[in-house]
């Protein structure tokens, strides 16, 4: 699991990467290894998986534009962060295409976006640490769907257009964290299901916690069952904001 001091790095690491990426020409494309046989290992760190750049072809090499995801060759094909250290300028999910984040992987980038041409597939965070300056969920209106079962995932500008189906899961091993300016945001994308704890299970819902990191806001999946009632839960003194887990019980009583 990432710490807070390496995720509190990352943070810095996105800002650095602004002015790294100012000049970014070149896309890169997603291929897998251009799926020749028996295919490429899959791993978003693979220079090999990767083509189109400036001087070299993966999405950190310099003069490297936007990294494109498609679903080349195919939706079995689709990239893995296993490693660390990766990093990216702007990242697109498109055409059905995904992405997994799993144990020991992290990626950094200025703006991870899916829902921007087409409808496309999950990014899955099992693991690890995605941590975006902005993270646009069906940003053209199209699906783009957020599932973070294990590991970090870290934004400081949020927003879901729900328009095309898109939405962010969280699940019990799952922690999304973004700046407190989004807060407003979170709390009606709660209300409005669009975020969600464990696919929307019956007994589950999401803690909203302000206080536990400076100017950030937490968000976990709880089983509402072993949360206190709220009369006696505003004694700890810990910030949750519980109105989002009352309201989902009712609705799914």
């Amino acid at each position: 699991m990432f710490h807070m001091k390496q995720i509190l790095s990352g943070i810095v690491a996105t800002i650095i990467l602004v002015a790294q990426f100012e000049k970014a020409s070149a896309d890169v494309y997603w291929n897998n290894n251009n799926g020749s046989a028996p295919g490429g290992d899959r791993s978003w760190g693979n220079a090999a998986n990767w083509s189109g750049g400036g001087t070299g072809t993966l999405p950190s090499a310099a003069g490297a534009g936007n990294a494109i995801v498609k679903p080349w060759p195919n939706l079995t094909q689709m990239p893995i962060v296993n490693t660390l250290g990766n990093t990216a300028n702007q990242v697109y999910l498109t055409e059905g295409s995904s992405l997994s984040v799993v144990s020991g992987g992290s990626l950094l980038v200025n703006s991870y976006v899916t829902g921007q041409w087409d409808n496309c597939g999950v990014t899955d965070v099992s693991g690890g640490l995605l941590q975006s300056g902005s993270l646009l969920l069906g940003n053209g209106g199209f699906d783009g769907k957020i599932n973070i079962s294990g590991g970090n995932v870290v934004a400081d500008y949020f927003s879901i257009n729900v328009g095309g189906g898109a939405l962010m899961n969280i699940g019990t091993n799952g922690t999304f964290i973004a700046a407190a300016s989004n807060l407003g945001s979170i709390n009606y994308w709660i209300n409005n299901n669009a975020i969600r704890a464990q696919d929307g299970l019956a007994g589950w819902a999401i803690n909203v916690d302000t206080q536990s990191q400076a100017g950030k806001v937490v968000l976990t999946a709880v089983n509402v069952a072993s949360i206190p009632e709220p009369s006696t839960f505003a004694t700890l003194g810990t910030g949750l904001v519980l109105l989002c887990a009352t309201r989902s019980l009712r609705r799914r009583s």
